[in-house]
């Protein structure tokens, strides 16, 4: 729905789906970090508000996961014009900053429920904390 919204074609859509899979599949675990380092520089943990993780949460996503996206956007457009098309890429990062309200905290609360499965503190409880970087 986003890359139709972007502008995209069939072709586009198909292209950055595609390498979107691919790029979340690589930058799965430092969005992790990246989250986790965004709590801690906000010095938002357990003990904060739901609003404030919220907040932070968000703004995670949206320094992370936008920039991420239009690079998506970048290669659709590439691949079904030939050509990066710079207003589609402002458009989709736009309107998944539009929307990341309702996505950033999910997918927080999703990734959050993964690292529960497998034993690993969440965001806020810092999973990295203790480790030398």
């Amino acid at each position: 729905m986003l890359n139709y919204s972007a502008g995209l074609n069939l072709a586009g859509v198909v292209a950055s789906r595609t390498y979107a899979t691919a790029m979340n599949s690589i930058v799965g675990g430092p969005y992790g970090w990246w989250r986790e380092k965004t709590f801690q520089i906000t010095n938002t943990n357990e003990k904060s508000g739901n609003v404030r993780k919220t907040l932070v949460d968000l703004l995670a996503f949206n320094t992370f996961q936008v920039p991420s996206y239009s690079t998506a956007i970048e290669v659709g457009s590439l691949i079904s014009e030939g050509t990066v098309d710079w207003d589609k890429v402002r458009d989709g990062a736009t309107n998944l900053a539009f929307i990341s309200p309702l996505i950033g905290p999910t997918m927080g609360w999703y990734l959050d429920g993964f690292r529960r499965i497998f034993g690993i503190k969440s965001a806020t409880e810092g999973a990295y904390k203790n480790k030398k970087q």
